[in-house]
């Protein structure tokens, strides 16, 4: 496992938060989650930010994997390549974001 991989992974912290709706999200610790990955149910981190650099891409400064109501999210904070701080949520079994929602303006693929 690559340095950048153990970053991600040990990012995935033991938390217990709640949305304004009072809906428990579980965040997973980091041996749960190698197991989603290796059963196939989410993409590896290190597959979704791959993914991710095709319509926003950046530098991952912290990664956390939640439950939802049955789905399988990564909410991922990104340094842009202008310097902005975004925030996304991502499908973690397609590591696509949410069609319904729009993506944060400072959002761009990677420039060539």
């Amino acid at each position: 496992m690559t340095r950048a991989q153990l970053s991600g992974l040990l990012a995935l912290a033991i938390t217990l938060a709640t949305t304004a709706s009072a809906t428990p999200l579980i965040e997973l610790e980091h041996n749960q989650a190698k197991q989603l990955v290796s059963t196939g149910k989410i993409l590896s981190l290190d597959v979704t930010l791959a993914k991710t650099q095709f319509f926003c891409f950046g530098k991952l400064i912290d990664a956390h994997l939640y439950q939802e109501e049955g789905k399988w999210r990564y909410d991922l904070q990104i340094k842009t390549q202008r310097g902005q701080i975004i925030d996304l949520s991502l499908d973690a079994s397609t590591g696509q974001p949410n069609p319904y929602l729009s993506l944060p303006s400072e959002c761009r693929a990677l420039e060539k």
